[in-house]
Formats: C-alpha cells, structure tokens, sequence
C-alpha cells in the first residue's frame, strides 16, 4: 500500500476516534477523505490485515497499538508543521493547514524535530489543539534547566517555554520568548525572579519560571559557549 495513504487513513481515522470519543465510521472516513463508501472498506480491510485497526462491521474502526502510534505520529507532524505555517511564516490557517496535509508525508523526522525546536516546542496547533511531545520536547526538557534553578548572574537563551498561552503573550510583549537571551539579575527568598531581557527587566513568579527552559552560557577560557547540543 501507498505509505502517503496509509498515513492520511490512520490520521483521518485518529481525528474521528477523538471527535467521536468511540469508533471511526466508514461513512465518516468517506466524507472526511471525500472518498466512496466501498473505497474506504477496501481500504479499512487491508490496514486490518496489516494490523493498524481493527474493524468491526455496524460498529467501526478502531486504531490498533501499532495504528495508534503511527497515526500519532503523523498527527503530530502535521501540527507541528501546521503551527510553523501559520506562526512563523504568516500563512493564515486554512493555507497552514493544506500546506501541511502535503508536507507531513515528505518531511523527514529529523527536519521536524529541528522546526519544533526552533520554535520552542509549541504545546498548541493554530486551531487550539494540544501537540503531542516529540523526542525533541523530552529531551529538551532534560537536559535544559528551568529558570527558577538558575542561579543571579548566570544567564543564557531561552530554549522552551511551558506556560499558558495568556502569560506567554505577556512575556512576548516584554521581550521574553523562545530565542532570546536573558540574565538572572535577582533571587528573592520568596521564590520570584527578576531577569533582564532586550533591555528590560522583568519580575517573574516562581510557578512560571519553573515553566521557562534555558539553554545556560557558560565561559570556557575567557569565551561564552553555549551549552548543549551542537
């Protein structure tokens, strides 16, 4: 079977389980694939054959473990994908969207893994939809600190930022989003940090600090290197 199609079934059939909160219907597959009825059941029966889902006549489809992760996967290259579009490029989201319907199935993990870093591991989609965690998010996330750690005087580059979209708009509009370089100027016993940014100092929580990950500075023989991977 064609891998392109396999991708936009399991996908398809992903958005229906999660609309439905049950099974996919083959009716719902045709419309949403603009497809035929008897197309869709051809179909179905080879992706149960190779053991992506399960399909049970009057009932519908189910994804199988295998169907589930693969389908996961390509949803979440999409909205990754979707969110650069949009976001980074200015495309509005109808174009965003079928830009990435084509390019989810050419783009290789490795390009998409360095897009969602570059744009700080996006927790949403433009349509407000959660992103699933790529390796790229995990790892970020352990090998990162987050800011409330960091110590007055260190400073370094923001690498992710896992806070609500209202307080990331905020922080935006000060100065402070992913990519930009900030320094620790104070600590306060009561758990609030102080950084300056673009010039700008801002007065952080410690509940929101300790959603903001930074890539450290830090000196090697008289010059700043950053730390992390290369």
């Amino acid at each position: 079977m064609h891998s392109e199609r396999i991708e936009e079934y399991l996908e398809t059939i992903l958005y229906l389980i999660n609309k439905n909160k049950g099974p996919a219907k083959t009716k719902q597959i045709a419309d949403e694939l603009k497809v035929t009825a008897p197309s869709v059941t051809e179909m179905v029966q080879k992706l149960s054959a190779e053991d992506l889902v399960k399909y049970t006549p009057y009932y519908g489809v189910e994804l199988t473990e295998a169907g589930a992760i693969q389908a996961s996967k390509i949803r979440r290259k999409h909205q990754v994908l979707e969110k650069f579009l949009a976001d980074v490029l200015g495309i509005n989201i109808k174009g965003a969207h079928k830009e990435a319907c084509e390019l989810e199935h050419v783009v290789s993990d490795t390009v998409l893994e360095q897009v969602c870093s570059f744009m700080g591991h996006p927790d949403v989609c433009p349509d407000g939809n959660p992103i699933g965690q790529g390796e790229c998010c995990t790892t970020a996330k352990e090998q990162y600190p987050v800011l409330s750690e960091m110590q007055e005087g260190s400073s370094g580059t923001v690498a992710m930022m896992k806070v609500p979209p209202a307080d990331k708009d905020r922080l935006t509009s000060l100065g402070l989003m992913v990519g930009e370089s900030l320094v620790v100027k104070r600590k306060q016993k009561q758990g609030s940090i102080s950084v300056l940014t673009r010039g700008t100092e801002i007065a952080l929580g410690n509940e929101i600090a300790s959603k903001i990950f930074v890539k450290p500075q830090i000196m090697t023989h008289g010059r700043v290197r950053r730390r992390g991977r290369h």
